[in-house]
């Protein structure tokens, strides 16, 4: 026959069951933060290493990339010398985020002489600021610009040739450059 316990007997037993229960919960709040740690650690590198984003173009030099016959056209810029996280599509000369955030862009003109260029910055078919190069009679011409834009994941930024210049142009000399890189991601 069991002899029944007595209250201080069965208070002792009470806190020894707290004490473990909480030593349980003590050592699943430090794995909680343990973990949202790691989960900020891992976010941090992923950020840092996963979002990379940098794309430099330029046309070859010497060799006739495109022709602009009409205002307005893209600069298809197809010699890329780097093309990180595959923003840059050479085929179409279109940049298309692939992350949002804060990025930087420089875009140049190079024309031979006795020849003028506009280049528009387009994002999503929308003018953001230009560049124009003049050659004289002696010298051949650089413009240049550079832009700093807050980009949403999927926008598509190119350079197109002044929709109001129907000058017929090559687009052949190293000077003609399309780059940019993420600043910071959002």
């Amino acid at each position: 026959m069991a002899i029944p316990n007595t209250k201080s007997q069965i208070l002792y037993k009470f806190e020894e069951e707290n004490r473990g229960f909480v030593r349980k919960m003590k050592n699943l709040e430090r794995e909680i933060l343990r973990l949202q740690e790691e989960m900020v650690l891992l976010t941090k590198e992923n950020q840092m290493n996963g979002k990379a984003v940098t794309f430099s173009a330029t046309a070859a030099d010497g060799k006739v990339t495109q022709r602009i016959t009409k205002g307005g056209e893209i600069i298809i810029l197809k010699r890329v010398l780097n093309n990180v996280g595959g923003g840059y599509d050479s085929e179409t000369g279109i940049f298309t985020a692939p992350v949002a955030g804060n990025y930087a862009f420089y875009f140049s003109v190079e024309v031979p002489r006795q020849k003028i260029l506009n280049i528009f910055l387009y994002v999503n078919d929308n003018y953001v600021a230009e560049a124009v190069a003049v050659g004289n009679v002696e010298f051949v011409d650089i413009g240049s610009n550079m832009a700093i834009l807050l980009l949403q994941k999927n926008d598509r930024v190119c350079i197109k040739s002044n929709p109001g210049n129907a000058q017929i142009l090559d687009i052949q000399y190293y000077g003609n450059s399309f780059s940019g890189f993420l600043l910071s991601p959002k």
